[in-house]
């Protein structure tokens, strides 16, 4: 024989009553906001766990930071709210075990009958009929259902469903536990209280009431969700700001003091991709554009390549030029024309170190220009790949010993790029005589890759 039914509330004396029982196998579950709120955490809890862990997992190894609790209690909430209405079918179904429902001891079913009759009121429901073992209780709008008296104590099943639609099983489910919850509380008015009948009364009604809505406007309510969903997991996992690990938010002196890394890259180039990799410990990021070789008009893939150090600062590791690595001064072309470009188009004036270096070389190259016989003349570059490095060997001036770092808005020290001071080197030695006519030819060249070779 079944022991006798136990009224879940969702109060702590129900919680710890329920004890083992998984499935509230015995308990009759009331519809108010504690229980349905506890029984469905309860029932979905270790996917909650499981989904906010991935979550967490996913934005710690995409660099996410605090972005990761966020992800974690989005997809929580998906799971919660996507199968919540399956866990109320279940719970709140006649199939459900509430345990035994007798009639109150000594009362007959006709007495019982009648008390249901005089104590029972619903908006819902139009009609109520009864016979020698059940009474039937009509509503255009929510179905009918029956209460019958069987060997096992009282018994609610649902007869009939206005829709077929299984997205509403649910919901008929839920009003036939209310049904049953009224009729309990006229019979054990000690079980269930009048106040928890008119709360699940207004919880029923209120949930039905959202399923009123249009299809469109019901659609249209979910791809908001789901768009907005794709929205803070494309940013957390595939956003610039994710796969550049926070540099194309961050600000490099060799770029205009007004514009971070990525909108002077993204100035430049239409198609630019963000990437990141590990090597030996240490962590890169590249970034990789299209250009234009203004003499040939083929496209030319430029790549950055940027080093993070383990104190958060970061550099330009090496440039790339169709998969060559650029020597000091061929990186100097490019990343001046990225600076030219972006002060053109937003009308900026030149305010970096970098500029400043260029524009002296230039004036120190027009000087000694004017100053030097007519048999030199400015050679043209064979290609636009130049080797310098090999060719020309510069001292370090023991001023540019010492890193120069500052801190920019995301919380990254950036380090004085080498390349003004590479700038700086080369005009001395160029100015002082330390080359030879070759190599200020050949270096004259290469001043001419940033306004003649490459654009966007």
């Amino acid at each position: 024989m079944k022991e006798l039914f136990e009224i879940y509330d969702g109060s702590a004396e129900a919680k710890k009553a329920k004890g083992k029982s998984k499935n509230l196998s015995g308990f009759h579950p009331l519809f108010t906001a504690s229980a349905r709120r506890s029984i469905a955490l309860d029932a979905l809890k270790i996917w909650l766990l499981l989904g906010f862990i991935v979550g967490i997992v996913t934005g710690v190894a995409t660099d996410a930071g605090a972005v990761s609790a966020l992800l974690g209690l989005l997809i929580a909430a998906v799971i919660y709210f996507g199968f919540r209405d399956d866990v109320y079918k279940k719970v709140y179904g006649p199939e459900h075990d509430r345990g035994q429902l007798p009639l109150p001891e000594g009362m007959s079913w006709e007495e019982a009958v009648d008390r249901i009759r005089r104590g029972f009121a619903n908006p819902d429901v139009e009609q109520v009929t009864d016979t020698a073992d059940a009474m039937t209780f009509y509503s255009k709008k929510r179905g009918t259902y029956q209460l019958k008296n069987t060997a096992d104590g009282l018994k609610m099943t649902i007869l009939t469903k206005p829709s077929k639609s299984s997205k509403k099983e649910y919901l008929y489910a839920v009003f036939s536990s209310v049904l049953l919850s009224q009729v309990i509380a006229i019979l054990y008015p000690e079980k269930i209280s009048a106040e928890q009948v008119e709360e699940e009364k207004a919880a029923v009604r209120k949930l039905f009431g959202a399923h009123k809505m249009p299809l469109v406007i019901e659609l249209a309510i979910t791809a908001a969700f789901v768009a907005f969903a794709a929205y803070v997991l494309y940013t957390t996992l595939y956003s610039d700001s994710a796969r550049s690990k926070g540099i194309s938010d961050s600000y490099l002196n060799v770029f205009p003091s007004e514009a971070t890394v990525g909108e002077v890259l993204d100035d430049f180039f239409a198609d630019g991709k963000w990437d990141n990799y590990e090597q030996n410990g240490v962590t890169y990021v590249s970034y990789t554009g299209i250009g234009q070789n203004t003499q040939t008009g083929e496209k030319i893939v430029i790549g950055i390549y940027f080093k993070l150090n383990s104190d958060k600062t970061f550099g330009i590791d090496r440039m790339t030029w169709n998969g060559d690595t650029m020597n000091t001064l061929e990186q100097l072309g490019v990343i001046s024309a990225l600076n030219d470009s972006y002060r053109e188009s937003h009308g900026l004036a030149s305010s970096n170190a970098l500029d400043s270096a260029f524009d002296e070389l230039e004036n120190a190259l027009d000087d000694a220009l004017a100053d030097s016989s007519s048999s030199v003349s400015m050679a043209e570059p064979e290609s636009e790949t130049v080797g310098v490095a090999e060719s020309t060997v510069y001292d370090e001036p023991e001023e540019y010993t010492q890193n120069q770092t500052e801190s920019d808005s995301t919380g990254y020290e950036i380090h004085q790029n080498s390349l003004a001071e590479d700038i700086y080197i080369s005009i001395g030695d160029y100015t002082s005589g330390n080359m030879t006519e070759e190599q200020k030819a050949e270096f004259r060249s290469l001043l001419g890759i940033r306004k003649t070779v490459f654009e966007k």
